[in-house]
């Protein structure tokens, strides 16, 4: 199963060694959690925080190579983009795992309708199926339906950081995080409309 970085690399660039890096952080939370060091409130702040990140990893590589097109960082960002992608996705599993194994059900359904949750509920759903859809088979089987499905990917953004705002009555740290994907984005579908005229 490949997810398009079939670039021949030293070994200490490959995708494993990044996908090393992106599990250390979930793999030191599990251990904290297990040896009593870390919360549960600690674990769904860090858990949520690195999927946030992560997201903007995966959002942002396209505009940095339009605007920076002979700069490695970009380039590298872009390759693994779809890494970065999948990165948020498990850590926000992580995130909605952690919160349905600690809080009742029926506190769970009684919530479940509340602005700052269903932002996060509808985010993670829209999630699932640019989980599955993100190896080069499916891009192949799927062809121009494969981009409208990971389009949706906007949406699934803006609606973490919602959640994130809304779960904290506090949108300082969600604006600052949301910020890089605005404008980077905002940049890059400027120069395709004015591409385009």
């Amino acid at each position: 199963m490949s997810l398009g970085n079939s670039v021949a690399l030293p070994w200490w660039r490959s995708k494993y060694i990044l996908w090393l890096f992106i599990m250390v952080p979930g793999l030191m939370f599990t251990i904290g959690l297990l040896n009593g060091r870390m919360t549960y409130d600690s674990l769904m702040h860090a858990t949520g925080e690195f999927s946030a990140r992560f997201l903007i990893l995966s959002l942002i590589a396209t505009p940095l190579v339009m605007l920076f097109p002979n700069y490695k960082f970009p380039r590298w960002l872009n390759r693994n983009k779809r890494y970065f992608g999948l990165a948020a996705f498990a850590y926000g599993s992580y995130h909605a795992i952690a919160y349905l194994v600690e809080v009742p059900i029926n506190q769970v359904a009684k919530e479940f309708f509340e602005v700052g949750l269903l932002t996060g509920w509808i985010s993670f759903v829209i999630w699932i199926p640019m989980a599955i859809t993100s190896t080069d088979g499916w891009v192949k089987q799927l062809k121009t339906t494969w981009k409208k499905i990971h389009n949706w990917g906007y949406l699934a953004a803006l609606l973490v950081f919602l959640h994130w705002a809304f779960i904290h009555y506090h949108w300082k740290p969600a604006l600052v995080h949301v910020a890089p994907i605005l404008i980077l984005q905002g940049i890059r579908w400027g120069k395709v409309f004015l591409g385009r005229k």
